[in-house]
């Protein structure tokens, strides 16, 4: 019997619901709930309230850093991963014939922004997974002397696999192509080192606890000094605007030159306070607790003979936990009618497992999983839902 990390009570909701839905969207921590109401009421302090955002914003860029290893300098906040992901695609050095590398258990986001630029002549090469899992060996085979960019998530939405980015990236340095790492599913979760690829992306309102409102942007100096944002804001600019503001400008050499103006700053309150509860917990701490859990409901989901699309390994996988089924909508709907929220779509279903869950839930989900299932089988009976 595993015991959650964090009390329930500090969560809006958790009290009678079991939430297994981070990977869309987190409960709310009451804490996340009264620093958004400081923001407000920081706005009634005219100057002195603006003070206070620079304050937290910084606070924000220092413990998202010390999340994955990286400087508060190099940290961007966008409005949303989608944005951070498009700026980049725009910001590369590309020419005719050059091509990037993703791989097929990409969420859209990371797809659309490289099909856009077809249309300047860029070929766009897609990694195949094999038995849910994506290797590094079937990325690195679509790699060569034309590639200028490497995309993957961490954590794969679909799977719920985790890809070991770090022997990716020991190769790809060995090659003129950049990796941007998209650690929406990870950060938060389990351990993010930004050593280990060029670009980080993340979204702000799934693992990380925070609202909607943010896309973090994170270089890592060196390889990804050539980017230069096609857009630019007055926030991008370094220094105050002289006399030839009409003619000229010079953009930040830090992440700031990929921001346009002020962010979301009831986000960046929010994921602020968020990101310093996961840091006094322990994000080490926090994978151990999640890997324990996501065994426990691996194991039980393999005994009711679901095709379970997440691997055994606990290196292989973070918090989420998925299985594929044709009925996986009908199943979640049925399933969020009993506060038991999880994930249906794409043919399968997806657990997503973080510290505020315990064996309790996961014995909950799982009998609850049993009876729709059967109930699955009466409308349907001898109907492979597995795909």
């Amino acid at each position: 019997m595993m015991e959650a990390l964090w009390d329930k009570n500090d969560f809006i909701g958790l009290d009678r619901s079991s939430w297994f839905f981070c990977g869309a969207e987190a409960p709310v921590h009451r804490k996340v709930l009264e620093a958004v109401t400081e923001y407000m009421l920081a706005r009634s302090k005219g100057p002195g309230g603006r003070e206070r955002n620079a304050e937290a914003e910084w606070a924000c860029k220092t413990n998202l850093a010390l999340l994955f290893g990286g400087s508060a300098e190099n940290v961007a906040l966008m409005s949303n991963s989608s944005e951070a992901i498009s700026m980049v695609a725009q910001a590369l050095p590309m020419r005719p014939g050059d091509n990037v590398v993703i791989n097929n258990l990409e969420f859209p986001s990371g797809v659309l922004p490289w099909l856009a630029l077809k249309r300047q002549g860029v070929e766009v090469r897609v990694a195949k997974h094999s038995s849910w899992g994506m290797e590094t060996d079937a990325i690195l085979e679509l790699v060569d002397e034309r590639t200028r960019l490497v995309m993957t998530s961490h954590v794969s939405y679909l799977s719920g696999t985790r890809i070991d980015y770090v022997k990716l990236y020991d190769e790809l340095r060995k090659t003129n192509a950049l990796m941007l790492l998209d650690a929406t599913q990870s950060l938060g979760v389990v351990p993010v080192d930004i050593r280990h690829t060029d670009i980080l992306v993340c979204s702000s309102y799934k693992w990380l606890l925070s609202t909607h409102g943010a896309g973090i942007l994170a270089l890592n100096p060196g390889r990804s000094a050539d980017l230069v944002s096609t857009y630019v804001g007055w926030r991008s600019i370094a220094g105050v605007p002289g006399g030839d503001r009409f003619a000229s400008y010079a953009v930040h050499t830090d992440s700031r030159r990929f921001e346009l103006g002020y962010p979301s700053y009831p986000t960046v309150y929010a994921l602020e306070c968020a990101t310093r509860l996961l840091l006094e917990t322990g994000i080490d701490r926090i994978e151990r607790h999640v890997l324990a859990l996501g065994a426990q409901l691996i194991e039980r989901l393999s005994s009711l003979g679901l095709q379970v699309m997440t691997p055994d390994d606990p290196a292989r996988r973070a918090g989420n936990i998925s299985f594929a089924h044709g009925g996986a909508e009908r199943i979640a709907a049925r399933l969020a009618a009993r506060n038991v929220y999880v994930m249906g779509g794409d043919e399968r279903l997806r657990s997503s497992i973080h510290a505020f869950n315990d064996s309790a839930d996961i014995r909950r989900l799982v009998n609850l999983l049993s009876v729709e299932l059967q109930e699955e089988e009466k409308a349907e009976p001898g109907k492979d839902h597995s795909n």
